[in-house]
């Protein structure tokens, strides 16, 4: 879809993939875990919330609100790129 490609271009050229795996992808990092199947994990942030888009976009946007101490950093971006970015990722199965 037309947000999920958008999605895909933010993960790409953010420090997402300077951190993370996804297979068949450019994004080769294991900083954070790979998220080739991130879609079929019920849960997120080692099972602290359950993965669906509202709590995916959450994450994303303040991870540190969820587990504070985390590696994953805010990355500070825009609501429109966090829903690209959550449409992106929540097709990865």
């Amino acid at each position: 879809t037309p947000p999920a490609r958008a999605g895909e271009r933010t993960f790409m050229g953010n420090q997402c993939a300077s951190c993370h795996q996804i297979r068949g992808t450019p994004a080769q990092a294991y900083v954070g875990p790979d998220l080739t199947h991130l879609a079929t994990r019920s849960t997120l942030a080692a099972n602290l919330i359950p993965n669906d888009p509202r709590h995916l976009a959450a994450w994303i946007s303040d991870p540190q609100a969820i587990k504070p101490g985390n590696r994953m950093p805010d990355l500070g971006l825009s609501p429109t790129a966090v829903s690209a970015l959550v449409a992106y990722l929540d097709g990865l199965r």
